[in-house]
Order: C-alpha cells, then structure tokens, then sequence
C-alpha cells in the first residue's frame, strides 16, 4: 500500500506540529510538503520515512499527475 506524506503522519499518530518538530521545520513548511507544494530532499524523505517506521518505498513524496 502506498501511503501520501499526511497519511503516513497520521498512521503514525502524529499531528503536523509534531512531526514539524521532528524534521526540523516550522509547521507552515511542513505542511506544504504534505500539500506537495514543497518536495522533501532524500535526506528528509529517509528521515520522515524513519520517523513514521514506514518503509520509503511505501511513501508518496511526489504529488500524483
């Protein structure tokens, strides 16, 4: 199953400020990764993927055309 950067937040049950928190960033950023607005670098990807303890390959970072 694939999951979206605010679906594998939420599995994990943690809120935006949290996980904001976790990666460093102000909750405004991070909330435009999960809007893909923003693209997370592989470095943060492997470090949300971490976080979450949700393999990366499982992971949509790229917004879906």
């Amino acid at each position: 199953m694939k999951y979206s950067i605010k679906e594998a937040r939420i599995k994990s049950q943690l809120t935006c400020c949290q996980m904001a928190e976790k990666l460093g960033l102000s909750e405004k950023n991070y909330i435009k990764y999960e809007q893909y607005e923003k693209i997370f670098r592989m470095e943060q990807a492997y470090h949300f993927s971490k976080i979450t303890k949700i393999a990366l390959e499982q992971i949509t970072f790229v917004p879906k055309k």
